[in-house]
């Protein structure tokens, strides 16, 4: 059996046929000027495998109507929408169905919560506590509560190497915090936070978790009963699926308590002038009409995923980030953030006394290599660290040792045309 070491040298994982799964994947036969695609900003976005672009086409030529009328294409779209739902919830391990509202994103997922919040729960004075790891998205819709209720946002610190300070973290809390809202890994750092001790410790003192899983869902199986969080959310782009399709996860009685966020369509079974009648969970925080066929497009995805099976894609993955760390470590001003022992497969690095916006440039225009740098959308993490800009890269079950080699190369010939 090859050992640990030799799939770091190849790029080779004996449970995962990998030159299949990159044949899945149209966008990777793209070549600009002769050089194939690289493509390693799957934290940003990731690449849709064929068998969900062509479901697309099916629906759109062979299937389409909307959900909830009475003709036969509707029917057909409204149980396959609700049948997604169903994947969904045992995708993530939900107790059922109705705790699996579709959302356009994480984002979306977030604001519904704080809204809810901002509505029902909060007051004057009272605390919610969020990390220093937090993307923008899990720090404005917290802020704009805030400026509604009167409420403050507390920071969780975090060690130098990125972990959570769990410690100071506990100490945060106190009769006034009505929420914890973190993110499952950081889409800076990488790190994965220890989300199944904090809800256990916020669950101490009755206080609900919010799990912002954006950047976990996508590249390792989740299960809501073991983490025990009260909401989570993530992006369906992330993990291969078109943009504009979201979820938000909630424990039943939560979803009942929070009051709806939008007015339309669906999310009422009995309207007048004078008031209006919610529908059950889940219907009453998805007004108007949804992206039911890109939802329904996500159930062929979440099918696609389960089959090459996530456990082994998440191994795979790991693999590669740790033949990259490896790697980059040898590179002499290369600096990497997020030293974290546990970390989803995202690397950050500065480079000394250069600019990595100017690298990020180069690896596109001469490599056709993608990546992202700059503030990567959380700049308050950014500025803690003292930092200008990091560049990432983040990688994906598609991506290989040999195109890592590539992105080393070309790293050290930037240097090396800067010395």
């Amino acid at each position: 059996m090859m050992s640990k070491e030799d799939m770091l040298a190849t790029g080779k994982n004996q449970d995962l046929d990998i030159q299949k799964i990159r044949y899945d994947f149209p966008m990777l036969k793209t070549e600009v000027n002769g050089k194939p695609m690289i493509y390693m900003d799957s934290a940003a976005t990731n690449h849709k495998p064929q068998v969900v672009i062509d479901k697309l086409t099916q629906l759109y030529t062979k299937q389409y109507g909307k959900t909830e009328e009475n003709h036969t294409f509707s029917q057909m779209m409204t149980q396959a929408f609700e049948k997604t739902r169903e994947k969904v919830a045992n995708l993530i391990g939900a107790q059922r169905p109705e705790e699996i509202v579709f959302t356009t994103g994480s984002t979306e997922g977030i604001n519904i919560i704080a809204n809810g919040f901002a509505k029902a729960i909060l007051k004057q004075d009272d605390e919610i506590v969020i990390s220093l790891l937090e993307h923008h998205s899990n720090i404005i819709p917290w802020q704009l509560a805030c400026q509604l209720t009167g409420a403050k946002i507390k920071v969780a610190p975090i060690h130098s190497n990125g972990e959570l300070d769990t410690e100071a973290f506990s100490k945060l809390l106190t009769d006034k915090t009505r929420i914890i809202s973190f993110s499952h890994s950081s889409n800076v750092l990488g790190t994965m936070l220890p989300v199944k001790r904090i809800c256990e410790i916020a669950h101490a003192r009755s206080i609900p978790v919010l799990i912002d899983g954006a950047q976990a869902a996508p590249h390792m199986p989740v299960n809501m009963q073991d983490i025990d969080c009260d909401f989570y959310v993530f992006s369906a782009h992330k993990m291969g699926r078109p943009a504009g399709v979201g979820v938000l996860y909630g424990k039943t009685e939560w979803l009942y308590k929070l009051p709806p966020q939008q007015g339309g369509e669906g999310m009422a079974t009995e309207v007048s002038f004078e008031m209006s009648t919610y529908s059950p969970i889940p219907k009453k925080f998805e007004a108007g009409t949804p992206a039911f066929e890109e939802i329904v497009a996500f159930g062929t995805l979440i099918d696609y995923v389960t089959e090459i099976d996530m456990a082994k894609t998440a191994e795979y993955e790991q693999e590669l980030m740790q033949y990259a760390t490896q790697q980059l470590n040898k590179i002499e001003k290369v600096n990497i953030y997020g030293t974290a022992p546990e970390k989803e497969p995202v690397i950050s690095f500065e480079i000394e006394g250069m600019d990595v916006k100017e690298l990020e440039k180069y690896l596109n225009d001469e490599y056709n290599i993608a990546v992202r740098a700059g503030q990567l959308s959380a700049q308050p993490l950014i500025k803690h660290l003292g930092l200008e800009a990091l560049l990432r890269v983040s990688f994906c079950y598609f991506n290989t040792n040999e195109e890592i080699d590539l992105l080393i190369e070309a790293i050290k010939k930037f240097i090396n045309n800067k010395i």
